[in-house]
């Protein structure tokens, strides 16, 4: 589990959807409480992890008709890769972690994941972690759940994704790759959202502000198109 630095808060929260599931729930990081503008019952940093739900059959995902996502100017990382070795970089090592990961298999908790199919990068799903990060750290929040409500759902169908299954992984304060995906891994719902075999595509976000209560804001976005 993660650990807190110096005046740096650490946070982390899942949302899983399988199939066309509803949300699961929150899983924590370490126990660490949120922060002062972190609202109760976002699950940010609880221990609690509901179980996996069950999956049904396939059906379209829900149309929603929201204006398109902007891309939040007023943060210090126009990359979106709170400057951790430029795009390209956190692009590579996440993708090189988490694929090692699923190639190794895990243990999430009490849930055994055999070898899963590595995940692709990709662009579109970027479009959605991008405005969610940037959201959370210009407005100071930090939830699945935007302060405009919308869902991770709508997000990623906003961005152009049209998905059969989602999911999402955020966290907030912690200031490498290594340090969010140890975190992730060692979390037994985020877990499973990473060694989901459901999932093929995967993209990360990361945006600072340091006037922000977690000046580094994570969301992971995981899908399976149609």
């Amino acid at each position: 589990m993660l650990s807190k630095t110096s005046l740096k808060p650490v946070a982390s929260c899942l949302l899983m959807v399988a199939l066309t599931c509803a949300l699961v729930g929150c899983g924590g990081g370490a126990g660490d409480a949120p922060g002062p503008n972190t609202a109760a019952g976002s699950g940010a940093a609880t221990n609690a992890v509901a179980p996996l739900p069950v999956p049904v059959a396939a059906a379209t995902p829900p149309a929603v008709t929201l204006t398109p996502l902007s891309v939040v100017p007023a943060v210090s990382a126009s990359d979106f890769s709170c400057g951790l070795n430029g795009a390209a970089g956190i692009e590579a090592e996440i993708t090189q972690r988490m694929n090692a990961a699923r190639a190794a298999g895990a243990v999430c908790g009490t849930t055994t994941y055999a070898a899963a199919a590595a995940l692709v990068w990709n662009s579109t799903l970027l479009a959605a972690a991008k405005g969610h990060s940037a959201d959370m750290a210009q407005k100071n929040y930090f939830s699945h759940t935007s302060q405009d409500g919308r869902t991770a759902g709508q997000r990623i169908t906003t961005a152009g994704y049209n998905w059969s299954a989602y999911g999402e992984n955020i966290a907030a304060g912690q200031t490498t790759v290594e340090q969010v995906m140890t975190g992730w891994i060692n979390s037994p719902g985020h877990c499973q959202n990473l060694m989901n075999p459901n999932f093929r595509d995967v993209a990360v976000a990361c945006v600072r502000n340091d006037a922000a209560d977690y000046r580094l804001y994570w969301t992971m976005d995981l899908g399976r198109s149609r």
